[in-house]
């Protein structure tokens, strides 16, 4: 039975390497992509985030079941040092593998995370061929109208810009009034300026 909690053990190590490193990664282009933003007023994540939060929460889980299992095992084969000690590494390896599923949750969250901001709305989307974050800032003078329809606990705008393009997002409906007034401010700004601003140059240019 030692024998078999040590070539777990090992097993575990390995997963245990793997999740560190892709942790270490998503932090990396968890900072890099963060960077790209300024004048954020609010973010939120993105709905298709709860696939992974129910994925990693599951797999942590089972990594703590696992964990205090092996440990509640240590205890009850303490006559047997060989076991005792292999049980205890298999348990510590597994709380560990807890929390780098904890960290990688947290760098993860931070790409599912939709901002906006005073000029406007940022557009992000991950280009696997490049592999890299590719930001574009819609701002609030490009947008000219847009539409909203619900689907249960969720809002989804459709802003329609100038260009006849359309972009769509999603959020929370607690967060729908605070997002729709921040557009709507961003909006008749712009209409503002570009009204009166032709009114004031007009005024200025004449004798």
């Amino acid at each position: 039975m030692a024998e078999v909690m040590v070539g777990l053990s090992y097993v575990l190590t390995g997963i245990a390497g793997l999740l560190a490193g892709l942790t270490v990664a998503v932090w990396g282009y968890a900072v890099a992509l963060q960077r790209k933003f300024a004048g954020v007023l609010l973010r939120w994540e993105k709905p298709a985030f709860s696939l992974w939060t129910a994925a990693l929460f599951a797999g942590g889980l089972f990594f703590l079941s696992g964990g205090m299992l092996s440990y509640a095992l240590a205890i009850k084969y303490a006559h047997s040092p060989l076991i005792a000690k292999a049980l205890y590494q298999l348990s510590g390896i597994s709380f560990g593998v807890v929390g780098v599923v904890g960290l990688l949750y947290l760098g993860l969250r931070y790409h599912y995370l939709q901002p906006i901001s005073e000029r406007g709305i940022y557009k992000v989307r991950f280009d696997w061929s490049a592999f890299r974050w590719e930001v574009q800032l819609i701002p609030w003078e490009q947008v000219y109208d847009y539409y909203i329809h619900y689907d249960g606990v969720l809002a989804h705008f459709t802003l329609i810009l100038r260009d006849r393009q359309r972009f769509s997002f999603s959020l929370p409906m607690h967060l729908y009034d605070t997002v729709e007034r921040i557009i709507d401010i961003g909006v008749e700004k712009y209409s503002f300026l570009q009204s009166y601003g032709r009114k004031i140059a007009r005024s200025s240019s004449e004798p």
